[in-house]
């Protein structure tokens, strides 16, 4: 069995995508000086009380986090066309997962400011190595199709 980047890309993706969620994403700041912190599970009141009205954002997450150990499980087999599909529709669920947050964020503000953190970047980091996972196995699949194809018998 050979490595592959587009295995190390699935790999590391999938990590992200689990700090990505133990993580908070953002903090909410009202005039009166109250910070709201913002999970993807959960919305953290300053009195400490947790709304679960995000949820559907860690589920996002969890989602994409499974397409990506789907994906790298897959890659061991070298099946490229299903390797392909799981980096689309993780790259899928990821843009979904900041047109959630975006949608949440825009509900939530009224008069407050927001802060964001560090963890927001990771799906999009996820999003960038799923880009260049699609394309590393294309790479890889046109390379063994080229090695294949290109054998011939003299007469």
């Amino acid at each position: 069995m050979k490595f592959r980047f587009y295995q190390l890309y699935f790999l590391l993706s999938a990590v992200l995508l689990v700090v990505a969620m133990c993580g908070n994403v953002a903090e909410i700041i009202e005039p009166s000086g109250a910070t709201y912190d913002v999970g993807n599970f959960a919305i953290s009141k300053p009195d400490g009380v947790r709304s679960y009205a995000v949820v559907a954002l860690g589920v996002v997450l969890v989602a994409a986090t499974l397409v990506n150990a789907f994906g790298l499980l897959v890659s061991l087999f070298n099946n490229f066309e299903l390797q392909k599909r799981t980096s689309i529709l993780s790259m899928l669920l990821i843009t979904g997962y900041y047109v959630l947050l975006l949608l949440f964020i825009l509900l939530l503000l009224n008069d407050a400011s927001l802060a964001v953190k560090m963890e927001i970047m990771f799906p999009f980091i996820s999003l960038v190595l799923g880009v260049l996972s699609f394309l590393s196995a294309r790479r890889t699949e046109a390379a063994i199709l080229a090695k294949a194809t290109g054998f011939r018998l003299r007469d």
